[in-house]
C-alpha cells in the first residue's frame, strides 16, 4: 500500500471523510479524464444502487424506524445482541461511534459520490444527468434529515482538499435547486417501472422538503412550530403537480405484493428482479429482510425473531383496519397467518396447525403478545415464557412464493397516499387549496379494505393517519420530529434530550476540520 494513496483516500476524499465504502485503499479516485471515458449507464446504475441501502434493516431504516414509537428490537438471550446497537437506536443512547450512526452516514454519502461520478461524465445525456441529480438530491435529503449537515465538493476541486460543509439551511436550498434543475429533463413516470427517477418523484420530493423546511431551516432541527404558510403552499403546489398517471391503488396491499411494479400508487421504488442476487455473495436480495427480520424461526418464511411492534403503536389502529391484517386466503394457504401486524397464535401454512416455539425453548404455543410484563426496562428479554414469543411482529411485504430468497417485490420509497397526506397536513398548517381535507380523507377511506375512520382535520389526526398508513416505510422519525414528539418520553423510551433530533457526526468523519460535531455529543 502506498502511503500517499492511503492518506488521500482515508483523510481527504475517501472512506472516512466522504463516507465512501471501499475495501482497497490503493484504489484511485476517478479523475476528470477517467470519468469522461466512463459508461454513463454503468455509472448511473451505481448511483441507483444506493437506493438498495433503504432495503437493509440496518443503517437508514434502523435510525428512521427503530428510534421511534413504532418498533423495538429486544435482545433475546444471545439473539439480536449486536453489542447493544439495536437498543441504543431505540433508547436514544447512541454515540458518534455507534454502528447505525456510521452505517447510515456511509450509505448516504457513498451514494452521493456515485451520483457525482455520473454527473462528471462529459457529454452525459440530459435525461441521465437529470436522474443522477435527482438521486443526489434524495441522498442529500436523507443525510440532512439525519445529521443536519453534509460535506460536499465543488466541481473541479482537488481531491487533496478537504470537502466543504453545507449547514442544514444551506443544504436545503441546494437540494431544492437540484430538483428544480432536474425536473424538466426527467422522464414521465413509467407505469410498469417506477424505479426510474421521474417527474412525479421530483414533485413528491419537493413537496416533502417544503413540508419539513421549517425544521431543516433550523440548524438544530427544532423549527417544527414555526409559522411557514409559504412553505405549505409549496407543498400543495408540488403535490398537485403529480401527474394523473399516479393514483391510489384499489387495494392497500397492492403496494407491497410481488408484482407491485405495476401498482399505480407507487411513485419511486428500489427495483428487485425475481431470482437476481442483489447482495453480492449472500444469494439474497434486500427486500427479504422485511419478513425475515420479524418472523419466528418456525414460521414460513422462516425468520430471525427480532423486530417487534410496540403496543402504543398498535393501539393507534382500529381492530377492523385491514392495513394491519391482510388475511387473504392465498396468503393464509402459503404462510399460515395473516400479514400486517402478526399477533396471537401463529399457524403453519394453511392456517390450521398451530405453531410452537423451538424445542430448546419449551415448545410453547407461538403466541405473539406485547404484554408490558414481558419486556424489561433494559430491553433484554429473559425467561422461557417470553424469550421467543414477546412482541407483535410487523410484516408488510407479501412473500413471493416462487422465490423466498430473491423475490421481486420492489421496495417502496414514495407513494401517492403519502403525497395526499402531505397535502392535507399543508392545508391544516395554513396552506391554501380548493381541496378539502375531508375529500382527501374520503379518498383514503374509500380504498378497498380500509374501513377505519380517517380524521385529517387536526394535526393530531394527521399524525395518527400517517402512522397508520405509512408504518414501516421509513418516515416515522421524520414525522415525529415535525410533530414535536420524537424526544418525548414514551413507554419504552425515557431519554428526552432535545438535541437527539439529530444524530451525531461519526467520529471518523471529524477528520475533516470543516465538519463540526452536532450539539450535545
Amino acid at each position: 500500500m502506498k502511503k500517499n494513496n492511503f492518506i488521500k483516500y482515508s483523510i481527504f476524499a475517501g472512506a472516512l471523510v466522504l463516507g465512501v465504502s471501499c475495501t482497497n485503499l490503493d484504489e484511485q479516485i476517478l479523475d476528470a479524464t477517467e470519468t469522461s471515458k466512463a459508461d454513463p449507464d454503468a455509472v448511473l446504475n451505481s448511483a441507483y444502487n444506493g437506493l438498495k441501502n433503504f432495503q437493509d434493516q440496518a443503517g437508514i431504516f434502523a435510525v428512521s424506524e427503530v428510534s421511534t414509537d413504532f418498533v423495538i428490537v429486544p435482545t433475546r438471550a444471545g439473539d439480536w445482541g449486536d453489542g447493544g446497537a439495536w437498543l441504543q437506536d431505540h433508547f436514544h443512547t447512541w454515540t458518534p461511534d455507534s454502528r447505525e450512526v456510521n452505517a447510515a452516514w456511509k450509505m448516504m454519502l457513498s451514494s452521493v459520490y456515485s451520483c457525482d461520478l455520473a454527473l462528471a461524465i462529459q457529454g452525459i445525456p440530459a435525461d441521465k444527468a437529470a436522474q443522477a441529480l435527482f438521486l443526489k438530491a434524495f441522498y442529500y435529503y436523507n443525510a440532512i434529515d439525519i445529521y443536519g449537515q453534509v460535506p460536499y465538493r465543488e466541481a473541479g476541486s482537488s481531491p487533496d482538499d478537504f470537502p466543504k460543509v453545507w449547514t442544514s439551511p444551506e443544504a436545503t436550498a441546494k437540494i431544492i435547486a437540484m430538483l428544480e434543475e432536474a425536473l424538466p429533463n426527467l422522464p414521465a413516470k413509467n407505469s410498469s417501472d417506477p424505479s426510474i427517477a421521474n417527474k412525479d418523484a421530483a414533485n413528491f420530493l419537493l413537496a416533502k422538503i417544503y413540508l419539513n423546511k421549517a425544521v431543516f431551516d433550523s440548524p438544530t432541527h427544532t423549527g417544527f412550530n414555526a409559522s411557514n404558510v409559504a412553505n405549505m403552499n409549496k407543498v400543495i403546489q408540488y403535490v398537485d403537480a403529480i401527474s394523473s398517471a399516479t393514483t391510489l391503488a384499489p387495494d392497500y396491499w397492492d403496494n407491497f405484493k410481488p408484482t407491485n411494479n405495476t401498482c399505480p400508487e407507487l411513485i419511486l421504488t428500489s427495483r428487485n428482479v425475481l431470482g437476481v442476487d442483489a447482495v453480492a455473495g449472500l444469494g439474497i436480495n434486500g427486500i427479504r429482510s422485511r419478513w425475515y427480520m420479524s418472523a419466528h424461526y418456525n414460521q414460513v418464511p422462516s425468520g430471525w425473531n427480532g423486530f417487534s411492534v410496540l403496543q402504543e403503536y398498535y393501539d393507534k389502529f382500529d381492530a377492523t383496519d385491514r392495513r394491519i391484517k391482510n388475511n387473504d386466503q392465498a396468503i393464509i394457504a402459503h404462510v399460515g397467518s395473516p400479514l400486517g401486524f402478526r399477533i396471537g397464535q401463529q399457524y403453519a401454512p394453511g392456517g390450521i396447525t398451530p405453531l410452537k416455539t423451538r424445542a430448546q425453548n419449551g415448545s410453547l404455543p407461538l403466541d405473539f403478545q406485547s404484554d408490558a410484563a414481558g419486556l424489561p426496562a433494559d430491553g433484554k428479554i429473559t425467561g422461557q415464557n417470553w424469550l421467543e414469543r414477546w412482541g407483535i411482529r410487523p410484516q408488510k411485504y407479501i412473500p413471493d412464493a416462487s422465490n423466498m430468497e430473491k423475490p421481486e417485490n420492489d421496495y417502496v420509497l414514495f407513494r401517492y397516499a403519502d403525497a395526499l397526506l402531505m397535502k392535507a397536513e399543508a392545508i391544516v398548517r395554513g396552506g391554501s387549496s380548493a381541496t378539502t381535507v375531508a375529500s382527501i380523507a374520503a379518498q383514503l377511506q374509500a380504498r378497498q379494505g380500509i374501513t377505519t375512520t380517517i380524521n385529517l382535520s387536526t394535526l393530531a389526526g394527521i399524525d395518527k393517519a400517517r402512522a397508520t398508513e405509512l408504518w414501516e416505510e421509513g418516515w416515522r422519525r421524520n414525522d415525529m420530529i415535525r410533530f414535536g414528539t420524537y424526544t418525548t418520553s414514551r413507554a419504552t423510551m425515557k431519554n428526552t434530550d432535545a438535541y437527539r433530533v439529530l444524530f451525531p457526526i461519526p467520529t471518523t468523519a471529524l477528520l475533516n476540520p470543516n465538519i463540526k460535531q452536532n450539539p450535545g455529543y
